[in-house]
């Protein structure tokens, strides 16, 4: 099959990982992510093509350097360096590096993100505080997000953890598909103990230990388990991304034609169909339908329009895994079977989520996936937020049938989303859209209720009375006519 000289592939994939409980022993995360992208070179077969690259692109991690590419890639003290703001998706850098190749505009893109909070966790613990380089001067650019992705609301009211939001997002899908909490403990078990499966295969995973499905499911809610306490109702510790992880990702990104120049063999291309994202924030108090994501279902029609396949026909998926809620929200709106493997790595909790960086390490794993499957087609999606902003990318070894493009359905999105109103200091009837209860030390502290007055607008409040929280993990909630006052739930 034929193919553009300026079509954008991926021709080297690596990551990193270090696991030492010793933190003098490991690395910072700069050193990380450099050694991701000598392992990628390698992977290409070519370690000239990283002398020879144009731009390198990086998401801001939880490290604190000024200027990471200093350290990132010092064969090349000329590269032009690119820093995404977290809040900035991660597949706008994938989308950004391919349209670069695509327009002329870079011959060869580096793209690169990982973390070292594994070490840093280990330097607290044992008293030796790791330290990182300094660096010398700024990136070439620097991207920042539009928007807050919470509401000053959220933040007063305890949903600024984002466990807390994805749990009620969660919850209120479960009471839309008319599942009982019980029911709905049982599909959590199945589907994460799902991706544990996937990750104990997996060599490059975090952790690779089987955790057995009772642990989701047996425990009360109010009993402590060491290893998985409840959290956020229904959510547990392993219900969440596990980012203290040493890990690191890198991509290079180049034509065809410079394919050809460096002499990668063709059995390492792979090429990039089309990158889609909506970077369109709508905070979730805000949203009239908490379980939906419209910028989903209109990413999933995109990626049809342009590839002529259907999300659940792509033969390998990553669905963003960062929270049940986030997988299973993204299966309803993209109909896809959800029997089906929806991660190549595992997933966040158990293959790891590097801060802000795993949508490139379950690329990096997509790019051997498809190699060992020369004639398949694989899709990752990435998400930024609670839900706010999406994105999704298409791979595979074979020509895509029309030349790359990164689409932006923001505007598409945000005509399919609606919206409502929040009143901050609302007193009166009203009935819950959506809860959750928070927990210390496994036991419950905290209810939080999403609730829609009969005005049509919505309310946030929230009690830590011993018998309204006891009720609201024993009992439903979803639909119970409440009062408020406030912020403060009356019953």
């Amino acid at each position: 099959m034929t193919y553009e000289s300026n079509a954008p592939i991926i021709v080297g994939a690596g990551v990193a990982l270090q696991r030492f409980d010793d933190p003098s022993q490991g690395v910072e995360a700069a050193v990380l992510m450099q050694r991701a992208l000598e392992n990628a070179a390698d992977d290409a077969g070519s370690r000239a093509i990283l002398h020879n690259a144009d731009a390198l692109l990086i998401p801001q991690g939880t490290w604190p350097y000024a200027n990471p590419g200093s350290i990132v890639a010092p064969w090349n003290p000329h590269l032009r360096t690119t820093v995404a703001d977290l809040g900035v998706l991660q597949q706008t850098l994938l989308s950004r590096a391919c349209s670069m190749v695509a327009d002329g505009s870079a011959d060869v893109v580096l793209v690169c993100g990982g973390e070292a909070k594994y070490r840093a966790l280990r330097g607290q613990i044992t008293g030796v505080a790791p330290a990182d380089s300094p660096t010398e001067g700024v990136p070439h650019e620097r991207l920042t997000r539009s928007d807050d992705i919470l509401t000053p609301e959220e933040i007063r009211r305890g949903l600024v953890v984002p466990a807390r939001q994805y749990a009620m997002i969660d919850t209120a899908l479960r009471y839309a598909q008319g599942l009982s909490a019980a029911q709905h403990v049982e599909v959590l078990a199945d589907l994460w103990s799902g991706f544990n499966a996937i990750a104990v295969a997996n060599p490059h995973a975090w952790s690779t230990n089987v955790v057995p499905r009772n642990t989701f499911v047996d425990a009360p809610p109010s009993t402590l388990m060491a290893a998985n306490p409840m959290l956020a109702w229904p959510y547990r510790k392993l219900h969440c991304s596990q980012w203290n992880v040493d890990q690191a990702a890198g991509l290079i990104v180049c034509s065809a034609a410079a394919a050809e120049r460096f002499a990668i063999p063709r059995e390492r291309w792979v090429f990039a169909h089309v990158g889609i994202e909506s970077n369109m924030i709508v905070p979730l108090t805000r949203r009239a339908a908490l379980h939906r994501a419209p910028a989903v279902r209109v990413a999933g029609d995109a990626v049809l329009a342009h590839c002529g396949i259907a999300p659940d026909d792509f033969d390998h998926l990553d669905i963003y895994s960062c929270f049940p809620a986030a997988v299973r929200v993204q299966t309803a709106e993209l109909d896809i079977d959800d029997h089906r493997a929806l991660t190549i790595t595992g997933g966040m909790t158990f293959a790891g989520g590097p801060f802000n960086n795993y949508t490139l390490q379950a690329v990096a794993e997509m790019t051997h996936v498809l190699r060992a499957n020369p004639t398949t087609k694989g899709l990752v999606t990435n998400v930024s937020g609670m839900l706010t902003k999406y994105g999704m990318s298409a791979w595979s070894c074979q020509p895509p049938a029309r030349p790359f493009e990164s689409l932006d359905v923001s505007a598409i999105a945000a005509a399919a989303t609606t919206t409502v109103s929040v009143d901050a200091d609302y007193h009166g009837p009203a009935r819950v859209a959506s809860y959750t209860v928070t927990y210390d030390k496994g036991l419950p502290l905290l209810g939080i209720v999403i609730a829609d007055t009969p005005g049509g607008q919505r309310c946030l409040a929230r009690s830590s009375a011993a018998d309204l929280v006891a009720d609201m993990v024993t009992n439903e909630w979803c639909g119970r006519s409440i009062a408020v006052q406030a912020e403060a739930l009356c019953g």
